[in-house]
């Protein structure tokens, strides 16, 4: 889990972020698919489309390849707890299944297809008349929503739809992973679900490239580079690319006013758990900047082109205003004590840049929210995490699976951004996790009981 020599920056998804709400049983909460993002089914789609109270019939974990109908108790990300019906007593057999999955059948389809029907409580198995009964009490199920005949189809096609920005085989210009400072050409390589692999050109024939999500701020469409103002490595100078659309580019606030020297505060490229002074480098065009970290840390030092509505570029105090430790900036080695931006601006000589104009929503994340992310510092891991702190649109993450004293286990990222997902994407996409995760921490609960329905349960 440590960075490695494929250092790299990370720009967190814009996109597919969870917004969590509760959709309550009897007396369980369940947090529901986010309702804001970029992943598969956001917003009032998932709504139309997962429905508690829906009737379904599911496989019996009892008893290998047979069904029994079961009613729909609620959703967390992509994941669905059903209970089965029971005739015969009140006991609740629930079990988990992937909503976005072929195994969950439309009520009825089962006893259409000839595909074995077995009870799932003791009692309901050990009455001759249970078919009977079924029957009857099933009758009031028939004007219940029950999934579409072509359910799996539906997932498939909404996953495809998230990868609309960049095709395979398609030549983009993005961040070299072995040194965030370095734009790349390369060539799109696969592409599951919102994730995408670059083979960079230049580098080692047996490379394997690096992952993104296809709404990264990392990775361009080829032209970018000229358009932009930054030398890029390994084009192919017999190519010839055309200039991006001004809508390839994101929008510049009205007001934004980009300063050569200005300074701020942003998450460090290469250690992702750090927020650290920095400063603007060089100013290029359509909103684009080189901004360079604390050049106090010389062994930490990193430059990168960012965007002035990138998420990790923070007003001075950011840090001071929301309780997060800075990387103060040494002097003579030393972090200086008792830091403030005023005193060192003006010790200095520069000024703070002004990012009034560029406006970042918040998030209703809370602590303790269970998601799958990616680790940017290794693309190909995908773990479950938790959310240990909200910072305005910020979330410090804990992957599962490592101790919480091993500060690397840590990443902030944006809860707009599109490398975080809801429980479950890993499963859809077929991505393996890399870790279990964690149960519940009883110390991140507490911030979580709210009686408003649209917060985390």
């Amino acid at each position: 889990h440590h960075v490695g020599p494929e250092q790299r920056s990370g720009r967190l998804l814009q996109s597919n972020q969870p917004q969590p709400g509760t959709s309550t049983g009897t007396e369980n909460q369940v947090v529901k698919y986010p309702t804001k993002g970029l992943a598969p089914f956001g917003g009032e789609k998932w709504a139309e489309f997962a429905k508690p109270g829906m009737i379904v019939d599911a496989p019996n974990l009892k008893k290998r390849g047979t069904y029994w109908p079961a009613l729909v108790h609620g959703f967390c990300g992509y994941k669905v707890l059903v209970s089965y019906v029971s005739v015969n007593q009140n006991v609740t057999n629930t079990a988990w299944f992937h909503f976005c999955s072929p195994v969950l059948k439309p009520f009825g389809y089962c006893l259409a297809n000839k595909i074995c029907l077995y009870p799932v409580s003791d009692a309901d198995q050990k009455d001759d008349q249970i078919f009977y009964k079924l029957f009857a009490k099933c009758k009031e199920y028939l004007a219940i929503d029950t999934v579409k005949l072509n359910h799996w189809e539906l997932c498939l096609a909404e996953l495809n739809s998230t990868a609309t920005r960049f095709q395979v085989g398609e030549y983009v210009e993005a961040t070299c992973k072995l040194n965030c400072s370095v734009t790349r050409a390369g060539i799109i390589n696969w592409t599951v679900g919102n994730r995408l692999n670059i083979l960079y050109f230049g580098l080692e024939d047996d490379d394997c490239g690096f992952s993104y999500c296809q709404q990264s701020e990392d990775v361009h469409k080829a032209g970018w580079g000229r358009a932009v103002g930054v030398k890029v490595f390994g084009a192919k100078p017999i190519f010839r690319y055309l200039t991006p659309l001004p809508s390839d580019f994101p929008a510049v606030p009205a007001g934004v006013n980009i300063v050569e020297g200005a300074m701020f505060e942003m998450r460090h490229p290469i250690f992702l758990h750090k927020i650290v002074a920095a400063y603007v480098v060089k100013v290029l065009r359509h909103g684009y900047f080189i901004a360079g970290t604390d050049l106090s840390y010389p062994r930490e030092a990193q430059e990168m082109v960012v965007h002035i509505t990138n998420e990790y570029i923070l007003p001075v105090n950011f840090c001071r205003d929301h309780g997060i430790d800075l990387q103060f900036p040494r002097r003579n080695g030393t972090a200086i004590s008792n830091f403030s931006w005023r005193l060192y601006l003006n010790e200095m000589k520069r000024t703070a840049l002004d990012l009034s104009c560029v406006k970042k929503e918040g998030t209703k994340f809370t602590r303790g929210c269970k998601m799958e992310a990616a680790d940017l510092k290794s693309s190909d891991h995908f773990g479950p995490a938790t959310v240990t702190k909200v910072c305005g649109h910020l979330l410090l993450l804990h992957f599962d699976g490592f101790p919480r004293t091993d500060e690397e286990s840590y990443q902030w990222t944006s809860a707009h951004c599109a490398d975080i997902y809801p429980a479950g994407y890993c499963e859809y996409t077929n991505i393996k996790l890399k870790a279990k995760p964690d149960r519940p921490n009883p110390g991140d609960m507490f911030e979580l009981r709210a009686p408003q329905p649209e917060t985390a349960a």
